[in-house]
């Protein structure tokens, strides 16, 4: 009875541990989740055009590139590594956002439009809410991006 009583909290400790881990989301990779979608959504507007190599990416902003992802756009750093809900990318999923003040001297004081864009006479098509709680879990995780991910060319 006595070696029960001292390995309880042992036994205690351990089963929490192992639940909190279970408990945890999915560890998201960047080559398999989320360059993906970047690809199919993202890059042909924030990427660069091999045939309009003097055009700028919409907004200024790349995600074909880690290095100009993570320093961002006109609008300032899109991916701040472990904070989805303040980082601009996972916000323009959702829906349209204020523009940030000091990007509002730009060309228009109205809200950021929803990513992706919506296609010429269509409403607003947001991505699956699969993908959208990929990149979420992806940016609260750090925002892993290895160097060595292969970089995908906008359409051609």
């Amino acid at each position: 009875m006595k070696t029960l009583i001292r390995t309880l909290p042992v036994l205690v400790l351990v089963l929490a541990a192992a639940a909190s881990a279970y408990a945890q989301e999915p560890k998201v990779d960047f080559s398999r989740d989320i360059a993906p979608i970047f690809q199919q959504s993202c890059i042909k507007c924030h990427g660069l055009d091999s045939r309009h190599p003097h055009h700028h990416p919409a907004a200024r902003l790349r995600l074909d590139d880690r290095a100009a992802a993570m320093k961002g756009g006109r609008s300032g750093k899109v991916i701040i590594p472990g904070d989805a809900k303040d980082s601009l990318l996972y916000r323009l999923l959702n829906g349209p956002v204020p523009r940030p003040a000091k990007a509002a001297g730009l060309k228009s004081d109205k809200d950021i439009p929803p990513m992706p864009k919506a296609k010429r006479g269509k409403k607003w098509k947001p991505l699956p809410k699969k993908e959208i709680a990929l990149i979420k879990a992806w940016i609260d995780q750090g925002a892993v991006w290895p160097e060595s991910a292969p970089k995908k060319k906008a359409a051609n």
